[in-house]
């Protein structure tokens, strides 16, 4: 730092005035004049620029975080002046998604005087799902004379999460038990007091409650009531979202004949499809739950943005990823499976921010986190492609008795050979062209 203020006070005093002096002093008086008048300007020129700069802040302000595909973001941008001298002239400009539709002022030229605020009001139309981020601010600015200019770009970003769309596999009624493909739910030890299963005679530990006195009173003996257990059902969805798998469907997908059906990328498909599984599980009562190699462009895997802002450790990845901080882990999107009434929210939202990996492979991030995954968890798992380590993968995980569906969108040639390695194994494949076939898992029929 010291070293760069020596060579500027060199450059804009010292050297100036000595080649001043040496004219003036070889008799060039009127070029020495004109040299000195040309060099106060520069000088001045500099300290304009170096005045209007360095005082700009810049803070944005946005309607909404999380938002649905279509739906619009409300922008304000504050650029205040601070100090106590005017800034004559300063252009400012926001770096904004591309192919977006922008309403409002987006970029502006502002003259600020000491201690005004100046602002800049746009919406923004996302459309498409994603975590979109809006800035940095460009500011630039110069002196009068039109000498010197310097820009700036503002360290501050924001990001908007458009959740992706989901399909209701089907109408829910009280009462009516959700089922995925042909898995029933788990036998808890808990009776359900409500659903009497039969009688029997009374055995020592019975509760006194339990005991079914019409039928004691007829038979002479005393008779307990038989419940059925309580219903417990679970499932973890695991979405493959590797580069290489997705680039493999859609080459196969190109060789098809004729007009695509569905012109979404295939890996969009397979995103909303985890997403409609999740709602409908998550409808019917079911204990639901999401793994994903996919990355999470804020760091912060797993939770929500509400989350992150309420812990301190969380909060910094997020600033991180505010002031552009290139984040290259590999943590999988991995949320543990629970019946709670936020957790669709939760998944939703994480499923927004999911993009495309080319590090950790699905089969090692579920290899990774089965230790953390329950045995009565039914393992969905939604993939493009099917290479020999993901059947080598699935079938260490089945060995270790869970139950699992494979869903194979939009890839005749992977489906075929994920049927000849799984079903002899026992582990169900689902070939998944477009969403509608969902329907089939509220019935329990399969579909190859």
């Amino acid at each position: 730092m010291v070293k760069k203020i020596t060579g500027l006070f060199l450059l804009w005093i010292i050297i100036p005035m000595g080649l001043a002096a040496l004219l003036f002093y070889l008799g060039a008086g009127m070029i020495s004049l004109c040299l000195y008048a040309f060099f106060i300007l520069a000088i001045s020129a500099r300290i304009m620029i170096a005045l209007w700069m360095r005082p700009l802040q810049c803070f944005r302000n946005l309607s909404d975080e999380i938002i649905r595909v279509g739906e619009t973001v409300k922008v304000v941008v504050r650029i205040r002046n601070p100090y106590w001298w005017p800034i004559l002239w300063a252009y400012v400009e926001e770096t904004l998604p591309a192919r977006m539709r922008i309403d409002g002022t987006m970029r502006r030229l502002l003259f600020l005087l000491p201690r005004q605020t100046q602002y800049l009001f746009y919406s923004v139309t996302i459309a498409r799902r994603g975590c979109h981020q809006l800035g940095p601010l460009v500011v630039e600015t110069g002196d009068v004379f039109g000498l010197f200019r310097r820009t700036r770009v503002e360290k501050r970003r924001d990001f908007v999460t458009a959740v992706p769309n989901y399909t209701e596999i089907e109408e829910f009624r009280a009462g009516q038990r959700r089922l995925l493909g042909d898995f029933a739910s788990e036998r808890s030890l808990f009776d359900d007091p409500t659903r009497i299963r039969g009688i029997r005679e009374y055995q020592r530990g019975d509760a006194l409650k339990h005991i079914h006195w019409k039928t004691t009173a007829h038979t002479g003996k005393l008779m307990s009531k038989v419940f059925d257990p309580v219903e417990v059902a679970g499932a973890t969805v695991v979405l493959d979202f590797h580069k290489e798998t997705w680039e493999d469907a859609e080459r196969v997908e190109q060789k098809k004949p004729g007009v695509l059906e569905d012109p979404r990328p295939p890996e969009e498909m397979a995103l909303e499809t985890a997403c409609s599984i999740c709602r409908y599980l998550w409808d019917g009562g079911w204990s639901v739950g999401f793994l994903s190699n996919g990355r999470d462009p804020l760091g912060i895997p797993g939770i929500t943005l509400a989350q992150a802002h309420s812990m301190e450790s969380l909060s910094e990845a997020l600033e991180s990823a505010r002031m552009g901080v290139k984040d290259d882990r590999l943590e999988p999107v991995f949320i543990p499976a629970r019946r709670a009434p936020e957790q669709f929210s939760l998944i939703h939202e994480n499923l927004g921010r999911l993009e495309i990996t080319d590090g950790l492979r699905i089969e090692d991030a579920l290899l990774d986190r089965i230790p953390h995954i329950e045995r009565q968890q039914v393992l969905v798992i939604l993939t493009g492609d099917v290479t020999d380590s993901l059947i080598s993968g699935l079938l260490q995980v089945r060995a270790l008795g869970y139950r699992m569906m494979v869903f194979i969108v939009r890839n005749t040639v992977a489906h075929d050979r994920a049927f000849e390695a799984f079903v002899p194994q026992g582990i169900d494949v689902f070939d998944l062209e477009h969403e509608g076939r969902l329907s089939e898992i509220a019935t329990g029929r399969r579909f190859f």
